[in-house]
């Protein structure tokens, strides 16, 4: 449990006025399959990772591309990171939406997080989704002041996540991208 006035994760580099990484004792939970991911003990189709966070495609996305940002350490919620843990996992945010949106041709991308069981959180390890949008497929429904989202889980077979997670690290900043045919230079 976190003691109040105790930070957790990383720190600003006394002087540089730069985030310090996170600490190497980085808490994880047994039996959180997102933790597992970041242990390398469970399989998933990564397109990111930093310090501080862990980029991946969802297994049963909503869109194809539908990607998930977590934090490193374990957190269940957000409200138990400090301040440089949250900018250490939304600092990547802007580049995986470009490079997202780039990959799957998106007209646009919705960042969303669900915390807390009322808030309809079923993992309990902090994520992010960053879901693209496509003129004509809308994922809200508005009707007078109601508004509601249109999403449908589908499981995605594992070639295919593998393909387009190549498809979004294509579109990373410093990956050079080949020509059509040639061999890609990494």
């Amino acid at each position: 449990m976190r003691q109040p006035g105790r930070r957790l994760g990383g720190s600003r580099a006394a002087g540089s006025g730069t985030l310090a990484k996170p600490r190497a004792s980085r808490r994880r939970r047994s039996g959180c399959e997102f933790c597992a991911i970041v242990g390398g003990r469970a399989p998933a189709s990564r397109v990111y990772e930093d310090a501080w966070a862990l980029a991946f495609l969802d297994i049963n996305p909503v869109r194809r591309g539908h990607l998930l940002v977590i934090p490193k350490v374990h957190r269940a919620q957000i409200w138990e990171m400090d301040d440089a843990e949250c900018a250490g996992v939304y600092r990547c945010l802007p580049k995986l939406v470009r490079a997202l949106r780039l990959a799957v041709a998106a007209d646009a991308v919705n960042i969303l997080s669900l915390n807390g069981a009322a808030g309809g959180q079923t993992v309990f390890h902090l994520h992010f989704h960053l879901i693209p949008v496509h003129d004509g497929q809308p994922v809200l429904r508005r009707k007078g002041r109601r508004v509601a989202f249109q999403f449908m889980q589908r499981p995605a077979p594992r070639k295919e996540l593998l393909r387009v997670a190549e498809e979004i690290r294509a579109h990373l900043p410093g990956r050079r991208r080949a020509a059509r045919g040639a061999k890609r230079v990494q």
